[in-house]
């Protein structure tokens, strides 16, 4: 499905680009398939198209969600930032 999308990356491309960047900072949760990643020609204030990557995470009563998200830019091929269980936007690659 998304393989005819005139895209940067492929789907496969952006779920490696998660798990290193999960792997480099130390992010705990699980990406369990291809349906929590999700191609968008735009998105908030990313410069172009991204894809975002749904990671599962054990259930927290100081969480809202169940779970985060990794924004990729397919331009950069590169995380933008993480939207954390509450919505509030953290990078850790800046920190």
């Amino acid at each position: 499905m998304k393989d005819n999308l005139d895209t940067n990356l492929t789907m496969e491309m952006a779920l490696g680009i998660a798990l290193a960047y999960k792997k480099k900072y130390k992010l705990s949760g699980d990406i369990h398939s291809e349906r929590n990643i999700t191609y968008y020609k735009e998105f908030d204030d990313v410069n172009g198209p991204v894809w975002l990557v749904l990671v599962d995470i054990e259930p927290n009563d100081f969480f809202a969600e169940n779970e985060y998200t990794i924004v990729i830019s397919d331009k950069e091929a590169d995380v933008k930032y993480i939207i954390d269980p509450n919505g509030h936007v953290f990078t850790p690659h800046l920190v």
